[in-house]
C-alpha cells in the first residue's frame, strides 16, 4: 500500500491555543505526498477526561462553510484518548457543512503523543483509497474462485484480521510484509516460541516468537523514520548488539540459494528454502486483535473490571472474525498507570490471537 489521495487534506487540531511557535506545526508531509492545511480551533479536555476549554464549534462552522466540498480532514483534541466529545462534535459539524470526502480522528490511534496520534490519523487517510480499491479487487477474484471463502489481510503485528476490516484501518496492515515472512519462516522450521533471522537477498532482520506470535512494539516507525500508532512486530536489524548475550543463537533462515552474506552473520545457517515465505506466512498468521484504550478508574477494582471487559470484547472479536472459542487465547494483558498522568488515568492494553500451531509437516523443510 503506497499513501495516495487527489483532494487536500485538513487537520483540525482542538486544543486550549495554537502552539506558541508555529515551527511545530506540520505543514506538509513530504513522504506522504500530501501538502495540509490546519485548522485550530479552541477545546479539549484533560486527562481525566474534563472539559478545559468548552469547543469553538462556531469557528469550525465557518470554516467548514468557507472552503471547497469534498476535502479529507483528520482532527485531533486533547485529551481525547479518554474523552472524545470534542473530535466527534467537531466531525458532525464537517459532516454538516463541508461535505467531506472523508473523516479520520486520531483518538482511533492510542499513543500518549498527540503528534503520533495526529500524523497516524493522516496516514491512514492517505492510505483508505489504495486500500479500498485492492480489498475490493481481491473480494472480486477470490469470489469468482472460492465465493464461500472467509477472507484475511496480515497485520503489521504478524497476525491477520477480516479482508472486511482493511479500508477502515489501513495503516494496521501496510507494513505487515516482514512480521509475515517472520511467521513464514518459523512455520518452516516448526518453531513456535524462540527467535529467528530471516535473510532474503540484501533483506537480513532479526525477530522473536512467544506462544507461536511475534513479540510487538506499541509504535513503528516507518520508512521514513516517522512514528506511527500501530502495533508491530519487534523486527530489529542484525548487529552483534542484538546477537551477544544471547543463551541461544537465532536460528537463521535464508530464502534462495545465495541469500543475503549470511557468512558475515557468524550464525550457521538451519535452513535454505526456494518457498515465498511471505505467501506462506499470511497462511500460518493467527488472526489477532487488540484492544488499546485509556480509561479513568477510580480504584483497583474498576481497574479489573476494564481489564476483563477488554479481554472479553477481544474474544468476541475473534470469534466474530470466524475462529472458535477454543481456540482463542490472550497472550497480552496489561492495565497499567499512564506515566506523566494522574493515577486514575489506566492504560488497559491487551491482545487477543487465535489460530493453531504451525503444522509439523513443513519441518521436513528445515534441515540443520
Amino acid at each position: 500500500l503506497e499513501p495516495r489521495s487527489a483532494a487536500p487534506t485538513t487537520l483540525v487540531r482542538i486544543a486550549p491555543r495554537p502552539p506558541a511557535d508555529a515551527d511545530h506545526e506540520i505543514r506538509s508531509a513530504p513522504d506522504l505526498g500530501q501538502a495540509v492545511n490546519i485548522l485550530h480551533a479552541a477545546g479539549g479536555h484533560t486527562t481525566l477526561g474534563d472539559e478545559l476549554v468548552r469547543l469553538d464549534a462556531d469557528a469550525i462552522r465557518r470554516a467548514a462553510e468557507a472552503v471547497p466540498r469534498g476535502l479529507r480532514y483528520v482532527i485531533t483534541s486533547v485529551g481525547s484518548l479518554v474523552n472524545p466529545a470534542h473530535e466527534i462534535r467537531a466531525g458532525e459539524i464537517l459532516l454538516e457543512h463541508a461535505e467531506p470526502s472523508s473523516i479520520e480522528y486520531s483518538h482511533s490511534f492510542a499513543s500518549s503523543s498527540f503528534a503520533v496520534r495526529e500524523r497516524t490519523a493522516l496516514a491512514n487517510s492517505l492510505l483508505i483509497p489504495p486500500a479500498a480499491s485492492l480489498a475490493t479487487m481481491i473480494a472480486l477474484a477470490a469470489g469468482k474462485r472460492a465465493p464461500q471463502a472467509r477472507l484475511y489481510v496480515t497485520t503489521n503485528d504478524g497476525g491477520c484480521a477480516p479482508l472486511a476490516r482493511l479500508p477502515l484501518a489501513p495503516v494496521h496492515s501496510a507494513l505487515s510484509g516482514s512480521p509475515v515472512e517472520l511467521i513464514g519462516a518459523a512455520a518452516l522450521c516448526g518453531i513456535y516460541d524462540g527467535s529467528l533471522i530471516v535473510a532474503d537477498g540484501d533483506r537480513v532482520f532479526l525477530g522473536e516468537l512467544v506462544d507461536g506470535v511475534p513479540t510487538v512494539v506499541p509504535q513503528l516507525v516507518d520508512r521514513f523514520g516517522s512514528s506511527l500508532a500501530t502495533q508491530t512486530a519487534n523486527i530489529l536489524p542484525v548487529t552483534d548488539s542484538q546477537l551477544s548475550g544471547r543463551v541461544e543463537a537465532p536460528l537463521l533462515v535464508v530464502r534462495g540459494s545465495d541469500g543475503a552474506a549470511v557468512e558475515e552473520i557468524g550464525v550457521p545457517v538451519r535452513a535454505r528454502t526456494a518457498l515465498d515465505l511471505r505467501a506462506l506466512g499470511a497462511a500460518c498468521a493467527s488472526l489477532a486483535d487488540w484492544v488499546n484504550r485509556v480509561v479513568n478508574v477510580g480504584n483497583a477494582s474498576e481497574m479489573e473490571q476494564a481489564l476483563a471487559a477488554a479481554k472479553a470484547r477481544v474474544g468476541a472479536r475473534l470469534v466474530s472474525f470466524g475462529a472458535a472459542p477454543s481456540q482463542v487465547r490472550i497472550t497480552e494483558a496489561r492495565a497499567v498507570a499512564t506515566a506523566y498522568e494522574s493515577p486514575r488515568v489506566v492504560s488497559v492494553r491487551v491482545r487477543g490471537v487465535a489460530g493453531e500451531r504451525p503444522s509439523t509437516q513443513l519441518t521436513d523443510g528445515c534441515a540443520a
